[in-house]
């Protein structure tokens, strides 16, 4: 969270970076931060809830959990501090620590690895995006070597900013979006549809991100792959918005999924070479398709599906025990629902404009949608508080004559 509302208020407050070329290492440090900072983190950490509740697996050491943490930690701010200052060697150093990191969270979850019965596609899913971790952390010490030391590795044989978006493919697809995916599984069950077709799915999504990372160290067309990602990408999104037009599904869980379609089609006609490479536009759209796939589509389903789990785990520990005892609070309570529908809707619109305004390089636009994004965020980031307090605080609830009224009527022998 913290990493969070550093990198929106940092993005705030130097907008400018977003009309320059994508490749610097303010932008690059930036981009960590909220892809390591924020979202795996955060994937890591609740893994150890969604594990056990959702897919029937404990982890098997928190010792091994902790030790994860560690490495985690210091790996990450060290690679960020170090891209901030433009130190490509101690940022080459820091690689091998969130690799070792990505090793024991595979160990501590190897029993993922024979889910069997209803939990089985998710655990799938799951497993999948865990290894992804690996390999994009391998990519990451091959490419750390290679700027800091000059190290060359057999399969980094092209470009290096083709050798990049290897990387951030496979870490952007393979580990956050597969992660994301499996846990929608569970948590939005449109998103499932028929049993029967999803061999191919996930088939299609396995072989769309592999074939997006080897056309790229190869040096290969990249079309083929990006179009069953997209695929992939609108087979995700059908149920969902099927359930919403018939006004089965809540607005939060499509609003990430617009972006994950608009950044698909904007990756589908950058594979198709347009526009040209010697093309200025070339690198806008470039960034703006990446900016819609890590703050629109990953960011904002975290920030919508957050109020489904954290709510419930709180609940649980803080009140559950109580139920039917004395009044105790709903799990909607714990939050405002007003402030969760207007940090969805800030943070939507405001990835939006700023997406607009990466491709046609609009600086007044920037001055619109970057504060509109950090009010967003911190208004999500602020609900979530609201949420956290009663557990870490332990805040006191205080039932008011009308609790106490529907309390004796639910539990008139209390």
């Amino acid at each position: 969270m913290l990493s969070l509302v550093l990198a929106t208020a940092w993005l705030f407050f130097k907008r400018e970076y977003l009309l320059e070329y994508f490749y610097f290492s303010q932008l690059l440090a930036l981009t960590h931060l909220l892809t390591l900072g924020f979202l795996s983190s955060l994937m890591m950490g609740v893994l150890h809830r969604l594990s056990p509740t959702l897919l029937g697996v404990e982890p098997s050491s928190y010792w091994v959990g902790r030790a994860q943490f560690a490495f985690y930690f210091i790996g990450v701010w060290g690679m960020i501090s170090h891209f901030w200052m433009g130190e490509s060697r101690g940022m080459s150093w820091s690689t091998f620590l969130v690799f070792a990191a990505g090793v024991l969270q595979v160990w501590n979850f190897r029993g993922l690895f024979s889910v069997t019965g209803k939990n089985a596609w998710p655990a799938r899913f799951v497993v999948a995006a865990l290894v992804y971790f690996l390999l994009a952390a391998t990519l990451g010490i091959f490419l750390g070597l290679l700027k800091g030391y000059d190290v060359r590795a057999p399969i980094l044989t092209t470009h290096y900013i083709d050798n990049v978006f290897a990387h951030a493919h496979i870490a952007g697809v393979g580990w956050i979006a597969m992660m994301i995916f499996g846990v929608e599984l569970k948590l939005v069950p449109t998103s499932f549809g028929a049993a029967r077709f999803m061999p191919l799915r996930f088939a299609l999504l396995n072989i769309g991100t592999l074939g997006v990372a080897f056309a790229f160290l190869t040096e290969r067309s990249v079309a083929p792959f990006a179009v069953l990602l997209a695929l992939a990408f609108v087979w995700q999104a059908w149920g969902p918005a099927r359930a919403l037009l018939k006004g089965r599904a809540r607005e939060w869980e499509l609003l990430p999924l617009t972006f994950l379609l608009l950044a698909a089609a904007s990756g589908v006609v950058l594979s198709l070479g347009w526009p040209d490479a010697a093309d200025p536009a070339r690198g806008r759209v470039q960034l703006a398709y990446g900016f819609l796939a890590v703050f629109g589509f990953m960011v904002l389903t975290v920030v919508t599906v957050a109020f489904k789990l954290f709510p419930m785990w709180v609940w649980k520990e803080r009140f559950q025990k109580d139920f039917g005892k004395k009044p105790v609070p709903g799990m909607k309570e714990l939050h405002s629902e007003k402030l969760r529908v207007f940090a969805n809707l800030a943070i939507f619109t405001g990835v939006l404009l700023t997406a607009v305004a990466i491709m046609t390089s609009n600086a007044s636009l920037l001055d619109v949608s970057t504060p509109l994004l950090l009010l967003g965020v911190m208004s999500f980031v602020a609900n979530f508080v609201r949420v956290a307090r009663w557990e870490l605080l332990k805040k006191d609830f205080h039932p008011t004559e009308a609790d106490w009224a529907k309390f004796k009527e639910m539990f008139p022998e209390a």
